[in-house]
């Protein structure tokens, strides 16, 4: 198997394999990956745009010049993002790991794979990569929730660092324009994105992610968090735990939240 850049002639395949995953993605999670109306016409542009773009890196893997898999670099702030990783076949994925991993040699990466895709989560684990974070997932009411909070809330000035553990390898900033900010006089914090629309998936409107919880009592953080976000009309909520938080996780499983990405990363990252 070898790795080469996506040429034009490529994309056909391309478009397919991609298109497939989604199609198995949604299989296993119904509504966190519902394809978007539209979903295969948009990406196909999109894929056609880095295919033919000098600042985008695309690639495909090759076994005896046919096209078995592909995926893209995206450059974040902390890391190179692994995405659109996708193969024709399931049996391949210990193989694509091992040349995925010496194409990208000293790179410190990320990328996401869901948990029911055992295939694929075992062997970019085998060739390296370790779990940083999980990302859980749990649509929201659409009737707002009796829980409080702040009118204009603050969070504690001294609370921890943000996680680097996500996407982007930055937190979200409470500061920044439409960011979800819910706290209590007794110290406990949320704080998380602003509402967002993938532009493939369509979970039933708009998502908020949180990525930070704090205080004294994370489950009323949590709590925190899951009212502001209803409140706001977010039609789900999606939090980020690091992968050996085991308190966190278990809140997240006693309130029906459920693990829908996770997110490896490169050894050297």
């Amino acid at each position: 198997m070898e790795i080469r850049d996506t040429g034009a002639e490529d994309l056909e395949e391309v478009i397919r394999l991609t298109s497939a995953t989604r199609r198995q993605l949604a299989a296993s999670s119904p509504v966190y990956f519902r394809p978007r109306e539209g979903a295969d016409v948009a990406h196909a542009q999109f894929l056609e745009f880095v295919v033919g773009s000098s600042d985008q890196q695309a690639s495909v893997f090759v076994i005896n010049d046919s096209v078995v898999g592909f995926f893209r670099q995206a450059d974040l702030p902390k890391h190179v993002w692994v995405d659109d990783l996708c193969l024709r076949d399931p049996g391949l994925w210990n193989e694509a790991a091992r040349t995925l991993v010496e194409c990208m040699g000293s790179t410190s990466w990320v990328t996401c794979v869901s948990p029911h895709d055992a295939d694929r989560l075992d062997a970019l684990s085998s060739a390296g990569l370790a779990p940083i974070s999980m990302y859980w997932s749990k649509s929201l009411p659409s009737s707002p929730s009796m829980l409080e909070t702040e009118e204009a809330p603050t969070v504690p000035e001294d609370r921890p660092a943000g996680p680097t553990h996500t996407f982007g390898g930055i937190a979200f900033d409470p500061g920044a324009p439409g960011a979800l900010v819910a706290c209590d006089p007794e110290g406990n914090y949320a704080i998380g994105s602003p509402d967002v629309e993938p532009p493939i998936y369509d979970p039933g409107g708009p998502t908020c992610v949180v990525d930070q919880l704090g205080g004294p009592d994370r489950g009323v953080a949590l709590d925190l968090g899951h009212s502001a976000a209803t409140a706001r009309g977010d039609a789900q909520l999606v939090v980020v735990s690091a992968a050996d938080d085991e308190e966190l996780r278990y809140e997240l499983e006693t309130k029906g939240f459920e693990i829908q990405v996770v997110l490896l990363a490169s050894q050297r990252r």
